[in-house]
């Protein structure tokens, strides 16, 4: 039933995308749970493993929306296109700096939410056409995401896996600094 559950809820979203996608999710969820293969206590463990990575989450919707409303996303592309002074090769070392910052700020999952709308901002307002927006607006979203992985409270993910596994963040940097700042700067070698 469980697998039941979890294909058929993905096939509705997939093939009716104009309903939100929370429906589907909700009634798969409740044939999981109502079926046994997920009990009231299962849930209590999940809540407590992952409830923290769920507030970070909303934290971060908020915040987004907070930032938008005073202008900032606005404020930021004006400040790119200005520093770019019309280099395309300046703006791409500009957007991935500003990724990278901005993950360092908040984490890989914020700084999508809140790099996305800026770049397309400032690619908009430099009438860049299409196919060319996306060397810029992938590069930005691989950098926030690998800029993650040296600091284990920049990712969501990380969060739930410390927990799981019961690692400390002080151990998790200890092991993943330098190889993933490494990795991290393959990644922008070979985007460049």
């Amino acid at each position: 039933i469980t697998i039941l559950s979890f294909i058929s809820t993905l096939l509705y979203i997939f093939l009716r995308p104009h309903v939100n996608e929370a429906i589907p999710a909700t009634v798969g969820a409740f044939f999981v749970i109502l079926s046994g293969s997920v009990t009231l206590s299962d849930l209590g463990v999940i809540a407590n493993t992952i409830g923290g990575a769920a507030i970070t989450i909303i934290a971060t919707i908020v915040m987004a929306i907070v930032l938008e409303s005073f202008g900032f996303f606005k404020w930021a592309a004006e400040k790119l296109v200005e520093m770019a002074k019309g280099s395309g090769l300046r703006l791409f070392w500009l957007v991935n700096l500003f990724c990278f910052l901005m993950t360092l700020f908040v984490n890989n999952d914020g700084s999508i939410l809140i790099t996305t709308p800026i770049l397309l901002m400032v690619l908009h307002h430099l009438n860049i056409k299409n196919k060319q927006k996306i060397p810029y607006l992938l590069s930005g979203a691989l950098v926030a995401t690998a800029s993650s992985a040296p600091i284990g409270v920049s990712n969501i993910v990380n969060l739930i896996s410390l927990k799981i596994v019961d690692m400390d963040l002080y151990m998790y940097t200890a092991m993943m600094f330098v190889p993933a700042t490494i990795g991290l700067l393959l990644l922008v070698a070979l985007l460049f």
